[in-house]
């Protein structure tokens, strides 16, 4: 089966995060090795990544042209609207004079029937009047053909006026039929452009389309966005609203705890007496007159203060590391009498603790200690070891070996140690150097890297005590887990190290 993609360099980051102390020391050259393919699956990754930015450059680049084509093709219909737009003009004005030539032909046509018909009937009134005088006239018969030459020669000449207004009417027939073959070719061009008008006005309305889906798109997203917005910021105001009452609640919390915080430090105080047999003062027995301190235990023949103190509620946080400054000067009263311990201690609440800069106050002549409830006991069990310090003079030599022993391991596995740590700084250094000696590329690869890493060792915290149990069920897990990687721990012993030459400079 095909491992899964980039599974070198998930593994090499799981066996960093898991690596132990004993596995950076025996086992270093492994995760080396495991970190040339991580590094060889990285450079894949980086291949893959760079292909897959030319693939999104080329699909900008052709969405560009596509923009840039779609506008050439608005920019053509516009020209070819403006080119019907003149040619319907041109149109209109050839048949605009077309028909101011019709009407002019058939005013010109009809003066000439008329004419036809008022000689039809002047020569049918005239034969009439003949028929009927031809009689009555025969006296006048010479006159009468005379002016019948006359006429004769009046009618030649409307005939001769009547062939020439047939032939201007064929030449105005022929002007007709050309000026209409004129208007039917007119008028299968202006099909064609309507056709082309019409091609265009349906690519117009693709594009129109186009363009009304991608406004509805970007309408569509802007709505999305618009309310993703708002959820945000309802989220947001949510959010706000309940850290505010998380807040109000902490406060709340801390009020009732600080109304409650001379009762439970006197509580402590006198349970932690009554379990270690040491012996609690009450307030009457203080040997000082005026305002007492709440609390005090008699440790080696002295008066040790332990003064509680709280802020009334949450609005005098910010004026606390005051109050406490003033407690600290009006101490001075306590430690004027001899028996009396010139270190006194204010109890606070713990989470009053992060608004004070300073927990220690020297006064000169005393020290004032600002404490919080849980080191109570940690305190009075040290001011009591002080107090066995004291009778060192009581201790048989056995008890003072055994102390002597104790101090001499502390000091030479301090020293064992040094040496190590020194061993291993100048081993460490040399591969440093030796790095600069790869090349280029491998080299700035490995910069990279260094520069992303990032190692977080256990914080230390103050006032928290590092239990031995936890030391030796971490040493537990380190070991069950070199030999579930089949490294014999048990192999290295004391007797080994101690023979192993760490560096003759060191010797």
């Amino acid at each position: 089966m095909d491992s899964p993609a980039f599974e070198h360099l998930r593994r090499f980051f799981e066996r960093i995060k898991n690596v132990g102390f004993f596995e950076r020391i025996f086992s270093w050259q492994g995760i080396v090795s495991q970190g040339y393919d991580a590094f060889g699956e990285y450079q894949q990754l980086q291949n893959l990544l760079g292909e897959k930015d030319q693939e999104i450059a080329g699909l900008l680049s052709r969405n560009r042209d596509l923009e840039k084509d779609a506008a050439y093709q608005r920019e053509r219909a516009g020209q070819i609207q403006q080119e019907l737009s003149q040619e319907q003009l041109r149109t209109q004005s050839l048949n605009e004079r077309m028909a101011e030539n019709a009407k002019v032909l058939n005013e010109r046509i009809t003066g000439i029937e008329g004419e036809r018909a008022r000689l039809s009937a002047t020569l049918a009134e005239t034969q009439t009047n003949t028929d009927n005088t031809i009689l009555q006239l025969k006296d006048d018969l010479v006159r009468l053909k005379s002016k019948n030459e006359e006429l004769l020669g009046k009618i030649g000449e409307r005939e001769n006026e009547a062939g020439g207004l047939v032939a201007s009417d064929k030449k105005n027939r022929e002007t007709i039929e050309r000026l209409n073959h004129e208007i039917t070719t007119l008028t299968v061009k202006n099909d064609n452009l309507n056709a082309q008008i019409t091609a265009i006005k349906q690519e117009l309305s693709q594009y129109q389309q186009i363009e009304e889906d991608r406004m509805r798109e970007h309408d569509q997203r802007i709505t999305a966005l618009n309310s993703l917005r708002q959820q945000l910021e309802d989220d947001r105001l949510r959010i706000d609203a309940e850290r505010t009452a998380e807040i109000k609640s902490r406060f709340s919390d801390m009020e009732q705890t600080w109304k409650r915080h001379e009762e439970i430090v006197e509580q402590s105080l006198r349970s932690i007496c009554q379990r270690h047999t040491i012996e609690y003062c009450d307030k009457e027995k203080f040997p000082v007159s005026g305002k007492k301190p709440d609390n005090a235990v008699i440790i080696a023949d002295q008066y040790v203060v332990f003064d509680a103190k709280s802020p009334k509620n949450s609005e005098e946080l910010g004026n606390f590391p005051l109050y406490i400054k003033t407690q600290a000067e009006a101490a001075k009263k306590y430690t004027r009498e001899d028996n009396v311990k010139k270190d006194i201690f204010l109890v606070v609440p713990a989470n009053t603790i992060e608004y004070l800069e300073d927990v220690h106050l020297d006064m000169a002549d005393y020290q004032v200690y600002v404490v919080t409830h849980d080191c109570l006991e940690p305190i009075v069990l040290a001011l009591r070891k002080i107090e066995d310090y004291q009778f060192v003079d009581q201790l048989s030599p056995e008890d003072r070996e055994k102390i002597c022993h104790v101090i001499g391991k502390f000091a030479h596995a301090t020293k064992r140690r040094m040496q190590i740590d020194t061993y291993f700084f100048n081993e460490f250094l040399g591969l440093l150097k030796s790095c600069e000696s790869l090349p280029d590329d491998i080299l700035k690869s490995v910069v990279s890297f260094e520069k992303a890493e990032k190692m977080n060792p256990p914080m230390e915290k103050r006032k928290k005590q590092i239990p031995i149990k936890e030391l030796e069920h971490e040493i537990k897990v380190i070991t069950k887990e070199a030999e579930a990687r089949e490294i014999d721990v048990t192999a290295v012993t004391k007797e080994k190290i101690e023979m192993i030459p760490l560096d003759r400079y060191l010797e």
